[in-house]
């Protein structure tokens, strides 16, 4: 067959075209295309199982586990006589899903009721909620109904550990507080955190698809390590003596505040530290109040006449003075250069024991100026002053102590009678308690055991003693003179009959303002009894007191008080019936309210003594203290109240307001009649008297109560 040129161009074309070295080479390409994607594949796969195995497996399992933290015990405290000062128990605590809540408006209503704030701020916090989590309550003793019946609607119920203060007030700035955390963020709470907080632990939960929570069988748990428990030095039925009457003292001396610390010399145990006003460690509000310091060791003062000691000490060890020897008090006023010294009572020819016994500030001011300035420093630091103790509680100050070379020509005047020097009253204590333990200071602490959830012994302390001070001869001489201090000078109210107290009044002006005020004192009184073998050292101070400004007249008392009640073995029971009587007289009974028109329950509750909290008008259908509890007088009782039922509020209810069931048990058929129909509930009753059970159907339009006479 004969072909054209054309032709025979075109054929030539078409076999180049799909030759078999063109259909190799593209073979080879898909070939190395597939080879890559496989190499690649296979990388992946190497970097998947080995490189970042332990990330995947950790990301899967938190995709099918939930870890859920098991909360740990939180250690107890007690007293040395085993007495709980501190427990934890069981607490409920409430929040909502905003996100889920089916009735947030139901929420907001409850929680006003609950907390007596307004339902418009409790419904504006929810709505305005941007997480999925909202606290409305936390650490309640006890659950609350109305919530509990929306668990299923957007309200979680978390059942947490809550602390217990049984002693409430009593103690509460030493033992201190925890907050919702269960956390230590005062008094020894906060020292012993760590110790009494313990470790969590944590439950592993297996989440399904559909995210239900359950059991993990075949996983590892681990239990919560509870905290461990401590027993402190503090006596709870001195403690009881010692805030009740300086309360007590401080109402009749009409003073801002007032400090006791009691100390036992010989081991340097706190046995009572308290400061008035106090503070109850289960209110939260008062978590962060200026009440919670412990005035003892963090407040400073110009120690005044009870300093006088250090001077005494300094004279009769260095034997420059005996007790017997004369002094010359200028009857009564002293001047040194543009200084006068002045005593409350012209003096003139006396022996060193009357000038101490009659708290002589001229003839202080004459003698300390002849100890050598680096002896007189060296006495008043050996006794504790100008330097921390050590005391195992928070917020302790060192007060101010100048050194010799800051002294001027005058320091060592003043300083004699106890001024230009700044003291707390664990500083005097600690001194007094030296000359008590016959010259040898003791360093003072509170913590006196520590024993672990199972009962194994972690600590015990052991007394310290810092130094010896003085001579055990000199503290002979200086309790001798301070005898007579109590039976024959300034400290005669201080005197118990039948019991030897040694002590020293003390009266110091305060600086208002740049300048010493001729109103603002500080009144106290250091001692310890029996003087001759002493069991307890004991301080008391008042702020500013307004009946009398010294201390012989004021602190003096309050210190005889509390020493014939411990010394006469008048303890814990009688302390607390006082206080029970106390609270009879400060106290009233909550009266029943429900089923009256708020208006009228006002009235009521004003008539004994209580203030009435509510959101709008109408009958009250719920209290939220029950009838016959007592309280003190002056508390709010929150109230539920329902609008009187017209054609106008039925539809305001039905628009506005969704309540839960009015519980009627307990009041007259006629309250709660009134109660019920106000509510919009058909009623059907049986008996008479009281209600004693109520029936709902479901719908909750209808009830049927139960009355028993």
């Amino acid at each position: 067959m004969i072909h054209s040129e054309s032709e025979n161009q075109t054929i030539g074309k078409q076999s180049q075209k799909y030759s078999p070295k063109s259909s190799l080479w593209k073979i080879g390409l898909i070939q190395t295309i597939l080879l890559s994607l496989l190499g690649i594949i296979a990388v992946r796969l190497v970097y998947l199982q080995l490189v970042i195995k332990n990330d995947l497996q950790l990301q899967a399992r938190r995709q099918y586990e939930s870890r859920i933290e098991l909360k740990p015990k939180r250690g107890a405290i007690y007293d040395v006589n085993n007495l709980a000062l501190a427990s934890s128990a069981i607490s409920y605590s409430y929040a909502i899903d905003p996100k889920t809540a089916v009735n947030p408006e139901q929420v907001a209503r409850i929680a006003a009721f609950v907390s007596g704030d307004s339902a418009s701020v409790w419904l504006e916090k929810i709505k305005s909620c941007k997480t999925s989590f909202l606290w409305l309550f936390r650490g309640r003793e006890t659950p609350i109904p109305e919530l509990e019946t929306l668990l299923r609607q957007g309200v979680i119920r978390i059942v947490e550990p809550r602390r217990r203060y049984p002693f409430r007030e009593i103690g509460g700035q030493v033992v201190g507080t925890a907050n919702v955390d269960n956390i230590g963020v005062s008094g020894v709470e906060v020292v012993a955190d760590s110790l009494l907080r313990g470790k969590p632990g944590y439950a592993v939960m297996l989440r399904d698809g559909r995210g239900t929570i359950r059991s993990a069988l075949d996983v590892s748990n681990s239990p919560p390590s509870n905290g461990a428990n401590i027993i402190v030095t503090l006596d709870m039925r001195l403690q009881q003596i010692a805030e009740y009457e300086l309360r007590k003292g401080i109402e009749t001396s009409q003073a801002s505040s007032g400090i006791v610390i009691a100390i036992e010399p010989s081991t340097g145990e706190i046995r009572a530290i308290c400061s008035y006003p106090t503070f109850d460690p289960t209110s939260t509000s008062k978590l962060l109040s200026d009440a919670t310091r412990i005035r003892g060791i963090s407040d400073m003062y110009e120690p005044g006449s009870t300093f006088k000691i250090v001077a005494s000490a300094a004279l009769l060890e260095e034997k420059m003075i005996a007790p017997s020897d004369s002094v010359y008090a200028e009857n009564g006023v002293y001047r040194v250069g543009n200084f006068e010294v002045k005593d409350t009572h012209p003096l003139g020819m006396i022996t060193f024991r009357q000038a101490l016994e009659q708290s002589s500030n001229i003839v202080f001011a004459k003698e300390t100026m002849k100890i050598p300035d680096g002896k007189f420093y060296k006495y008043a630091r050996d006794f504790g002053f100008g330097v921390l103790s050590g005391i195992d509680l928070p917020g302790e100050i060192s007060g101010v102590l100048k050194k010799p070379r800051q002294f001027d020509k005058t320091s060592k005047m003043f300083m004699g009678y106890g001024y230009e020097l700044s003291a707390s009253a664990l500083q005097i204590t600690d001194a007094y308690a030296a000359l008590a333990n016959g010259g040898v200071l003791m360093k003072p602490y509170i913590i006196k055991k520590v024993i672990s959830d199972d009962g194994q012994n972690v600590f015990t302390a052991k007394p310290q003693a810092i130094r010896r001070v003085v001579s055990a001869a000199t503290t002979a001489a200086l309790t001798n003179m301070l005898t007579g201090v109590v039976e024959n000078g300034t400290g005669s109210e201080a005197k118990i009959a039948g019991l030897e107290v040694a002590g020293k009044t003390g009266t110091a002006q305060q600086v208002v303002e740049g300048i010493y005020s001729k109103e603002a004192y500080t009144a106290s009184f250091a001692g310890f009894f029996p003087a001759k073998n002493p069991k307890l050292v004991m301080v008391i101070m008042l702020d500013h007191p307004k009946s009398d400004i010294y201390g012989g007249k004021t602190a003096a008392p309050i210190f005889r008080k509390i020493a014939e009640r411990w010394a006469g073995g008048i303890g814990v029971e009688n302390a607390e019936k006082q206080q029970n009587q106390q609270f009879s007289i400060d106290s009233t009974i909550v009266p029943e309210v429900r089923g009256i028109i708020s208006s009228g329950a006002d009235d009521i509750l004003h008539g004994n003594g209580l203030r009435m909290m509510k959101q709008y008008d109408g009958i009250v259908v719920r209290q939220n203290v029950q009838p016959g509890i007592k309280v003190r007088r002056g508390s709010s009782i929150i109230v539920e109240t329902r609008p009187i039922m017209t054609e106008t509020s039925k539809n305001f209810q039905k628009q506005n307001m969704t309540f839960s069931k009015p519980d009627v048990r307990g009041i007259s058929l006629r309250r709660a009649l009134a109660i019920l129909h106000n509510s919009g509930v058909m009623v059907k009753a049986t008996g008479r008297g009281k209600v004693v059970n109520q029936i709902w159907k479901s719908d909750s339009s209808f009830c049927t109560v139960e009355c028993k006479n």
